[in-house]
């Protein structure tokens, strides 16, 4: 699997991954509009997996100064389509999927700042419930140390709880999967 920057190239590749991502009423993913593609590339920077030659996820970053000067948020838009990863790694609490187990390191290493943040929906249901079940694991990392809840706020008109990544506690953890996973920051 590849992790690439979303290039003019791979535009006509990302817009069959937002016509699958409709099918699977996953809203936030349902055309380059709705993943607010154009802002977030004049904001910060999309990513995507690619597998056998498709996008089979996504996930941008981008400033975020209503939380500081230097924030930026990580896992924007993040959405995966399901049978594409054959990882047999550490469980949901060790973020499993794609966007969080592939991605994460590309934002530390892209993202100018160690304040990175997570955004979740805390009401607004847009993904097949799988945003609700996000959510609810974003709080059993914070659990575990790996995220720090920062605060509830209107965010784009949309109330969300704001995470901080813990970097330095996400890489301990990434250093006990097999490979170089650890992440400078």
């Amino acid at each position: 699997m590849q992790i690439k920057i979303i290039t003019d190239e791979l535009v006509p590749a990302l817009e069959i991954f937002c016509k699958k991502a409709k099918q699977l009423k996953y809203e936030n993913n349902s055309s380059l509009k709705a993943m607010k593609f154009d802002w977030c590339k004049e904001n910060g920077e999309y990513f995507c997996a690619i597998h056998n030659d498709q996008i089979v996820a996504v996930a941008g970053c981008h400033q975020l100064p209503e939380v500081s000067a230097n924030a930026w948020r990580i896992l924007f838009r993040g959405c995966e389509l399901p049978g594409n990863d054959t990882f047999n790694g550490l469980g949901k609490g060790d973020w499993n999927s794609i966007t969080q187990r592939e991605f994460i390191p590309k934002f530390i290493n892209y993202c100018p700042t160690d304040e990175l943040y997570i955004t979740t929906n805390i009401y607004h249901e847009h993904s097949n419930g799988k945003a609700a079940r996000n959510h609810r694991l974003m709080g059993l990392l914070a659990k575990q140390k790996i995220l720090d809840k920062h605060s509830d706020m209107m965010l784009y008109y949309t109330k969300q709880t704001v995470w901080k990544l813990n970097i330095q506690e996400y890489n301990r953890r990434r250093s006990l999967l097999k490979g170089d996973y650890v992440v400078q920051s």
